[in-house]
């Protein structure tokens, strides 16, 4: 899957192939909200956000819910407004706080293993009540401060509550099992060993989707930068005083015509209004 944070790039994936969609919190928040990666985003923005992105296309979309904005009683009420606002899947993650400035992954405290337990739980009753075929997905990053013999614990017990998907999103490289090469990335996901639930590869950056499948992964979500791209036109418009050549005429025009889905609205307004 793509990372998406808007309606245009989710109607890029779509119109390029993908099958499926994920909500990057942070190219969202980068992209709709201006913020920086420390938690003060709050779940309505999130929830209205993604409703926007998910009606814009139809190819499911995995939102990225964090850590369901609160305790345990938060993270149900978010399970509700993502399931009633269209998402077909949801990551909930065991951080506690981050802050730019440390690491590993920037984190400083993980929720403690009972604690996020009980909100897995939660979200998963929300989600039965709801919408069954939700995929609910638990994003553990002890890892990177208690080590992977708590990833495996947590791993195990989600396993056990029913969460669908397990994504070892952090893992301290000085662990048991390590995470740079596609070895121990395997070993990892043995030791899960979990068949009746899939496995979100992450990390390192050097293996490849295929890589993933060898190691046992279903799911995979890459993430695309396109500040760098956007900030260098912007730089060489604002030397040369010489826009970047438009995209409005020829093939790129009428594919950003489709993207925008005009010629459904032409048909409308030939329907009802130029009769």
């Amino acid at each position: 899957m793509p990372c998406v944070y808007d309606c245009l790039t989710a109607r890029c994936a779509e119109a390029v192939g993908f099958k499926a969609a994920y909500m990057s919190w942070g190219g969202t928040r980068d992209a709709e909200l201006g913020m920086p990666p420390v938690d003060i985003v709050s779940m309505t923005e999130t929830v209205n956000i993604a409703r926007y992105i998910i009606n814009s296309v139809n190819i499911p979309v995995i939102v990225n819910s964090d850590d369901g904005f609160g305790g345990a009683l938060a993270a149900y009420r978010t399970t509700q407004e993502m399931i009633r606002a269209g998402a077909a899947g949801m990551t909930i993650g065991d951080r506690k706080h981050v802050i730019l400035a440390t690491a590993p992954h920037n984190l400083i405290e993980v929720l403690p293993r009972d604690e996020y337990l009980g909100k897995i739980g939660a979200v998963l009753e929300a989600r039965d009540k709801e919408d069954k075929d939700v995929i609910i997905t638990a994003v553990i990053e002890a890892g990177a401060m208690l080590g992977d013999e708590e990833v495996l614990a947590r791993a195990k017990a989600c396993v056990k509550l029913g969460v669908d998907v397990i994504f070892p999103h952090s893992v301290p490289a000085q662990s048991k099992f390590g995470v740079r090469s596609l070895a121990q990335v395997k070993k990892l996901y043995k030791a899960i060993g979990a068949p009746e639930v899939m496995i979100w590869g992450f990390e390192p950056e050097n293996i490849t989707p295929d890589d993933y499948i060898a190691a046992g992964a279903k799911l995979w979500a890459g993430s695309l930068d396109l500040a760098p791209f956007i900030l260098d036109n912007y730089q060489k418009f604002y030397d040369t005083k010489k826009p970047v050549k438009s995209v409005m005429q020829g093939p790129a025009a009428d594919k950003l015509r489709k993207l925008r889905g005009l010629d459904t609205w032409i048909e409308l307004e030939k329907k009802y209004i130029l009769k």
